[in-house]
């Protein structure tokens, strides 16, 4: 492990240099991490403020929404400190001006992580209740249950990264070396890393899968329940019902369904790289973020440009998918509306 992060100077320069097939990646970066950080910082900064508004409030998925937005935040602003070449740019490795500032670095960071990968878990589960069981939902999607379901997802994995922090990380001549392995601890950090990874990534990955295909299916199966039905049913009653009670019977919230399909299948598209590329060098005894080797290397970059995309681009999603959310932008910018009766 020493002799991995004595040479990572090395390799960071003749990466810069362009004597490594990753070379590229890190050319891309220089231009693409700055304008994630920007978007991410300021779509999920946005976000956070129209979830506070009257419109989305009073809405349970609105915390978990503003939770996800916060800890996306935090990773985005966290993410660059890993980049070898900003440790190349700027000379030391800031996160090792202290042993105790080490640890901090990584539990908040595996802690932000893993919080935004469960959040897009809840809220999946929010929307599959809600289409499910539509007449239970009210009863079971309350404020009172997601504060619940916030403060225990915080509490352990809190205790869990705190733990595995502890004795985990470590700095190694002026590095902060993540999941160091010390020893005695060899097979703990193992056990550790693995599951942390089942954590981030894999585990929420499977249960996204599995609930969107359900409020998919659900959804279709209610599509072709209704065209027969709308077909047989005396036109003249239809016609008289308002267009909204109309809409309401045939597609209730399913445009913020969609919306909210779009960022748990983002989430598994663009994370799930990061988690193989982590297999990977666990698989090749190397250490993820100071790894010399080129192949392992240029997989970690493509991979963390992945995930950090995956933690900047809900906020256009739901601008895109949600016209009730662009409405609520909108009215932070004071700009008026053209139809402010046209809800999702």
């Amino acid at each position: 492990m020493e002799n991995a992060t004595n040479a990572s100077t090395t390799v960071t320069s003749n990466i810069i240099r362009g004597s490594s097939p990753s070379h590229y990646l890190w050319e891309v970066e220089y231009i693409l991490i700055p304008l994630l950080l920007l978007l991410g910082g300021f779509g999920n900064s946005l976000t956070i403020i129209v979830m506070r508004s009257a419109t989305f409030r009073r809405l349970p998925v609105s915390k978990l929404l503003m939770a996800m937005s916060l800890s996306d935040v935090v990773l985005n602003l966290m993410l660059p400190l890993n980049k070898s070449f900003v440790h190349h740019m700027i000379g030391i490795d800031v996160r090792a001006l202290s042993s105790g500032g080490c640890k901090l670095f990584f539990w908040i960071n595996r802690l932000a992580k893993t919080t935004s990968s469960w959040l897009v878990v809840l809220i999946t589960v929010e929307r599959f209740i809600a289409v499910w069981l539509p007449m239970r939902a009210k009863f079971i999607n309350t404020d009172r249950n997601v504060c619940v379901a916030l403060i225990l997802l915080y509490g352990m994995l809190a205790v869990f990264f705190g733990y595995w922090c502890s004795w985990a990380d470590r700095v190694i001549d002026n590095i902060c070396i993540m999941n160091s392995r010390p020893p005695g601890f060899e097979h703990l950090s193992e056990i550790f890393l693995l599951g942390g990874l089942l954590l981030y990534s894999f585990i929420p990955s499977i249960i996204l899968l599995i609930f969107n295909g359900l409020i998919i299916y659900k959804l279709a199966t209610r599509r072709k329940r209704i065209a027969p039905e709308s077909n047989t049913t005396n036109s003249t009653s239809i016609s008289a019902q308002p267009r909204s009670v109309r809409n309401t019977h045939t597609a209730p919230n399913s445009k913020t369904t969609v919306m909210l399909i779009s960022v748990a299948m983002s989430f598994v598209v663009l994370v799930t790289p990061n988690a193989v590329a982590n297999i990977v060098s666990f698989v090749r005894k190397e250490a993820m973020l100071e790894t010399t080797d080129p192949v392992t290397a240029s997989l970690r970059e493509a991979a963390q440009i992945l995930e950090q995309l995956s933690h900047s681009v809900n906020f256009i999603l739901y601008v895109l998918c949600n016209k009730r959310f662009r409405d609520g932008v909108i009215t932070m910018f004071k700009i008026n509306k053209t139809h402010p009766n046209n809800h999702n």
